[in-house]
């Protein structure tokens, strides 16, 4: 689900401007699953599916698989469109030193919309 943030596109390179100087690793966990993502330099690195015995990380995003799948819709319903409107709806859950993703809020929620498709537009 949250693999793909290691591919290069340009929505992503336009991003590591953003956070040149983000140097963190954080976990996504859908309660099924746990994702380890490491940035460097407003880079995704590496994502690291688990489970893992004992992880390291700054922060972490907790939120159901269905509610993931539904932020990551192409155009996501009011209230799923964005993880400060899941926070607020308290189906998503910030653990950790919130620090780095406060200070980049923007560059994180730029980044997990980038998951999303894009829809093509053919006008005739």
């Amino acid at each position: 689900m949250f693999k793909s943030l290691t591919e290069k596109n340009e929505r992503r390179n336009q991003l590591s401007i953003m956070a040149q100087y983000l140097n963190t690793n954080f976990m996504i966990n859908t309660v099924e699953n746990e994702y380890l993502i490491n940035i460097e330099k407003g880079v995704v690195t590496s994502v690291q599916e688990g489970p893992f015995v004992m992880p390291s990380y700054v922060f972490k995003l907790t939120a159901p698989k269905d509610e993931w799948l539904k932020f990551l819709q192409p155009i996501p319903q009011p209230g799923s469109h964005d993880i400060i409107a899941m926070l607020r709806r308290k189906v998503l859950k910030f653990e950790g030193d919130l620090h780095p993703l406060m200070s980049h809020l923007l560059y994180f929620k730029l980044l997990l919309a980038s998951l999303r498709p894009v829809e093509n537009k053919n006008e005739n």
